[in-house]
């Protein structure tokens, strides 16, 4: 009898270990996906970094996180290293756009996904990543360029003179901030960019480029200041103020930061494009899709809105970057 009840323990101790097996095999594994960060160059930056990894994270998923520092070479060799780590899916938001190819198609060999997100890249190959997120940068030019046209439609003048604050060269948000701008102006002749200069989406570095430019005279006759974003606007801004100059031009600018928006509240400046950082949970419910099994869009959108001296001021909500 005390025979049968040890082999009756031993099936159960069997089975409850059978059991426990099952269960730990249908334990679902961990995710680990690598975000591949241009830099934190701006408070936009810092705020669409943080919207990303957040919203990542209250998904469950592991993020690896690298700052490239505005390096291109860096941000290079941080994809590669995903790559080589195998992790599940990589997010890259780009500083430049050329250079990628070869590197997304070692990810592409590796069978390692890729979401590009903010800027975009200069490829044809759209089997080298699964989708772009992130606002129309030529839409963006194109509503600063109609507020610039609605503004002098009524007003006699001549000549309408633009001096125009580019970002980093290469770069998706640059080349198409410009093309949106300067076919939307086109419509009226009279509207021509006649100084450009070179700030790298870099407060101090705007700044002393626009001091090179008023030094040397070039803001005679401007009636505009297009600025590809805010922070190029303060570093003109400060310029400005450092050489006792008063504003006296219409100024539009791009992202639509808190700085800026209060200085649009004082009637500083005169537009303000928005350019929104929150894509976090967009690219969160992007990568449950992907895993998910589900389809995909080529491009994904995020929506931006305008505020200017147009409008009622008041209606603006708080900003928190």
């Amino acid at each position: 009898m005390k025979k049968i009840k040890v082999i009756l323990l031993i099936c159960f101790c069997l089975l409850l270990t059978g059991c426990q097996k099952e269960e730990s095999a249908e334990a679902p594994r961990e995710i680990t996906i690598g975000f591949a960060q241009a830099g934190t160059e701006s408070n936009w930056r810092k705020v669409q970094n943080q919207s990303i990894t957040d919203e990542l994270e209250k998904q469950n998923y592991q993020v690896m996180y690298r700052n490239s520092f505005s390096d291109p070479k860096q941000q290079f060799q941080d994809v590669m290293t995903f790559i080589a780590y195998q992790v599940d899916l990589i997010i890259l938001s780009p500083i430049q756009e050329n250079g990628w190819e070869p590197i997304l198609e070692e990810a592409k060999e590796a069978k390692i996904p890729v979401i590009i997100v903010d800027r975009n890249i200069a490829t044809n190959r759209s089997d080298l990543f699964l989708t772009h997120i992130g606002s129309s940068f030529k839409a963006q030019g194109g509503r600063a360029g109609l507020y610039v046209t609605n503004h002098f439609q009524k007003m006699e003048k001549e000549a309408i003179d633009v001096f125009e604050i580019k970002g980093t060269e290469n770069t998706s948000p640059t080349r198409l901030r410009h093309d949106g701008f300067t076919e939307t102006v086109g419509r009226d002749p009279r509207i021509q960019i006649t100084q450009t200069i070179t700030g790298d989406f870099i407060r101090l570095k705007a700044k002393e480029e626009f001091s090179k430019a008023i030094d040397a005279g070039k803001l005679e006759g401007i009636d505009v200041l297009y600025s590809h974003n805010d922070e190029m606007t303060l570093g003109a801004l400060d310029a400005l103020e450092e050489h006792k100059l008063e504003n006296k031009f219409v100024i539009v600018s791009i992202d639509a930061q808190k700085e800026m928006i209060d200085l649009l509240k004082q009637r500083k400046i005169n537009c303000v494009v928005e350019c929104n950082p929150f894509m976090g949970e967009l690219v969160a419910n992007t990568v449950k899709r992907y895993f998910a099994g589900k389809t995909i869009s080529e491009d994904i959108y995020v929506s931006d809105t305008v505020f200017s001296d147009q409008n009622s001021l008041s209606t603006i909500p708080p900003r928190n970057y």
